[in-house]
């Protein structure tokens, strides 16, 4: 009867060494998959802007994906469970290749060069590259885009102050797309694209300037937040809303995000426990180019 206790006993602690093998072997696979594509794709991207892979390419317990400097060095952090979710998700290698670009695209901007937290301006800039270096690549705007589509539904992305809304994001990287496209003059790749809809008017009534973001965004006639890329194009990142109560004077909504503003034009931001805090403010800004056009026509 012993030996059958010691028999089973033996059994099962070898079943559990091996579940826990199994486990182990599971974990290494999925880091070495998320190693390999991770340095193949930076290799890949900087070869194709002509610099040398000096990128550190390193594994961190992160959510996701992050440029950092350190001592001088350019790194690039990942999570590898992000990775594969990814490209699970997107089905397509091409994800992880947008958002290793948009990291990258990052340190090429100088983002990484100063301290503080990362500002929607400076997030569109790097989708922006990534937009237009994966279609140097070879990668469809489909594709180009599968990153932030599928980083919205597996959770890897969110509308905050620092970040701008998923909409905003994928049009800036269509822009990035379509200038390259460009480049290479495939007019009959950008006549099947449709170009990302530009507000229509040019009338802005005020500026907005947010806490701790070099940025400046304004906002037109038509109640629509603008802020402009590196090639004066305008892209809308939020919206003026009536509010709903007698705290504020109206809101900015951004994204899922709603921020209130006071009657002398400061903005704020409330917690989850009733409290509010000031990110930013809002300033008159009365621009019409049809007025300067009047003021400046030449005496006959």
């Amino acid at each position: 009867m012993i030996k059958g206790y010691i028999l089973l006993l033996t059994c099962l602690s070898i079943g559990s060494l091996a579940a826990q093998d199994s486990k182990s072997t599971s974990r290494e696979n999925l880091d070495f998959e998320a190693d390999k594509i991770v340095k193949e794709a930076t290799t890949n991207i900087l070869n194709y802007i002509g610099l040398p892979p000096d990128f550190k390419v390193v594994q961190l317990n992160i959510p996701n994906v992050i440029a950092y400097t350190k001592h001088g060095d350019r790194y690039i952090g990942y999570n590898p469970k992000f990775i594969q979710r990814l490209r699970i998700q997107s089905e397509t290698d091409w994800s992880a290749y947008s958002v290793l670009a948009h990291e990258i695209g990052h340190h090429l901007a100088g983002h990484t060069e100063k301290n503080g937290r990362s500002n929607p301006g400076n997030e569109l800039v790097a989708d922006h590259f990534s937009g237009f270096i994966l279609q140097r690549m070879g990668a469809t705007l489909a594709q180009a885009e599968s990153a932030l589509l599928s980083l919205e539904k597996i959770g890897g992305i969110s509308d905050t102050i620092h970040h701008p809304p998923v909409n905003s994001r994928i049009t800036s990287l269509a822009e990035g797309w379509m200038q390259a496209a460009s480049l290479n003059l495939n007019h009959k790749i950008l006549e099947k694209i449709d170009n990302p809809e530009a507000p229509s008017t040019n009338v802005y009534q005020y500026k907005c300037t947010f806490n701790g973001d070099e940025n400046v965004y304004y906002i037109n006639q038509n109640d629509q937040v603008i802020w402009f890329n590196e090639r004066g194009r305008p892209i809308e990142i939020g919206k003026k809303m009536p509010s709903e109560t007698t705290n504020f004077a109206w809101n900015i909504k951004y994204g899922r995000s709603v921020y209130g503003v006071d009657a002398k034009g400061v903005i704020w931001s409330n917690t989850n426990y009733s409290s509010s805090f000031k990110v930013g403010i809002i300033d008159k800004f009365d621009y019409n180019p049809n007025q300067i056009e009047e003021h400046t026509e030449p005496e006959k």
